[in-house]
């Protein structure tokens, strides 16, 4: 009777270590699994910072005689691509843009030195004309931390800021109609954006480009006016891309949003393209699976 006790015993130990020696080395598989995934989230996060995407679009209207070309340089904050910027102005001459459109984030809110963007401005307005529109991280400086000469600093850099503005532009023999609106959604209606569209005249006849850093500004307040081409960043491409699922998330859609990156059709039929941008606002989590990206349109004769 002892004996048979015994062998039980031994039975039951040997089962209890073997079931710890199998639960160790699910533990040593999941430890190396989130070691490996971790050094490629690092390494990939580190590359992004030197690295970028260009992404071309091709739009077609009766309204052009010719081929215009734009260049977007969205969300970059404060982020430098080569010394001094150097490689992204050197990759955007090359280009060879008709026009230069900023929208928003130049900037980041707590980083009070942003002297490499007002360079990077003065770079890029000496290879096209350049306008943008304000991001939230500088309407934030703006107004959180007092930062008022913001808006004339990037004036006088060379960069002409639409703040709930329109301006045409002449490019060859075709007019643009520039289109420039602020605010977040809460403010659209408090700080004037309804207002402006409502009392702007949108010329048919013109080519009508609307800017606004927020993508979800565009439906449904600003689908709403007759124009053919909105411009838009803010989301960083949903910050992290999920192969097959797209973009995860974004501060105003929550997880999973419509608007992250690339070519959307509104309800009269305008379209809008959502630049990745080409920065980040050092807040977590890194871009992952989302290389920073710089955006070019043609917009040719149909």
């Amino acid at each position: 009777m002892k004996t048979k006790t015994a062998r039980g015993l031994n039975q039951t130990a040997e089962k209890k270590h073997g079931f710890l020696r199998i639960l160790l080395r699910i533990l040593l598989i999941l430890l190396l699994l989130a070691l490996t995934t971790g050094a490629a989230v690092f390494i990939y996060s580190r590359y992004t910072q030197t690295h970028y995407k260009i992404t071309f679009y091709q739009e077609t209207s009766r309204k052009v005689s010719g081929n215009i070309r734009i260049v977007v340089v969205s969300d970059i904050h404060n982020r430098e691509y080569g010394e001094n910027n150097g490689t992204l102005i050197s990759d955007i001459r090359a280009l060879k843009p008709d026009l230069i459109l900023l929208p928003g984030d130049m900037v980041i809110l707590d980083e009070p030195d942003y002297r490499p963007m007002l360079d990077l401005v003065s770079g890029l307005s000496e290879i096209a004309p350049c306008y943008g529109v304000l991001g939230n991280h500088e309407s934030e400086r703006i107004y959180y931390r007092d930062d008022r000469e913001l808006p004339a600093k990037f004036e006088n850099a060379g960069l002409k800021l639409l703040r709930n503005a329109s301006e045409e532009v002449r490019i060859g023999s075709d007019t643009i109609q520039l289109i420039g609106v602020e605010g977040t959604t809460h403010g659209f209606e408090a700080y004037g954006g309804r207002e402006f569209m409502d009392q702007t005249v949108i010329d048919p006849s013109e080519y009508c480009i609307l800017m606004a850093h927020i993508p979800v500004l565009f439906e449904p307040q600003l689908s709403a006016y007759d124009f053919d081409l909105g411009i838009s960043g803010h989301v960083h491409g949903g910050i992290v891309n999920l192969p097959f699922l797209g973009g995860l998330y974004s501060v105003e859609e929550g997880f999973f949003p419509r608007f992250t990156i690339g070519k959307y059709t509104l309800e009269k039929q305008q379209t809008l393209i959502i630049s990745g941008g080409l920065g980040d606002s050092k807040a977590f989590p890194p871009r992952i699976n989302n290389m920073p990206e710089l955006v070019v349109i043609d917009i040719n004769k149909y």
